[in-house]
């Protein structure tokens, strides 16, 4: 394990890799160790520990829970968004369904914006360091306040919260 510990390290330092590396084996972990920042805006270390933002790469499995209870019956893909938001995030109209949020086409606004792009790394940048990310009510913080950019069903974008948006 010093060699393969070794070689990471002198890879993660040539490649200013930032993230975590485990290895396990037969259920133990044989190594585990934390480079770069878990959180660039606020300089924050990662550690082995450190929960990592997926952004857009969890939307396959958003979508694939969200239809898992569409399939057992617990939702459809009529049940609007308001229905299971209650009084949170109240920008978001009262006619957006799942299927809206699962076609990215529900018109909801978002910390990104389609029409503002930017070359700067930090404007993917949320508001408050991921790692205090932890719960449902600390991720409605963050998106709340985002005016809605477009009626339901009226246009596709990737950025609108859709899927990244837990119900």
């Amino acid at each position: 394990m010093q060699a393969l510990e070794a070689a990471l390290d002198a890879e993660a330092e040539r490649t200013a890799f930032s993230g975590v590396v485990r290895v396990d084996r037969r259920g133990a972990t044989d190594l585990a160790k934390a480079y770069g920042l878990a959180d660039r805006a606020h300089g924050i270390p990662n550690t082995v520990d450190t929960r990592f933002m997926l952004a857009s790469v969890a939307k396959g499995f958003t979508a694939l829970a969200v239809m898992s209870l569409v399939a057992d019956g617990t939702l459809l893909l009529s049940t609007t968004a308001r229905s299971v938001l209650g009084g949170d995030l109240p920008l978001i109209a009262d006619d957006v369904t799942v299927e809206h949020l699962l076609a990215h086409r529900s018109g909801i606004g978002d910390y990104l914006d389609d029409d503002e792009r930017s070359d700067d790394i930090n404007y993917y940048t949320l508001s408050v360091p991921g790692h205090r990310l932890d719960s449902t009510e600390r991720y409605l913080e963050v998106l709340d306040g985002f005016p809605t950019v477009s009626r339901a069903d009226e246009r596709f974008s990737t950025t609108t919260l859709g899927t990244s948006c837990s119900l």
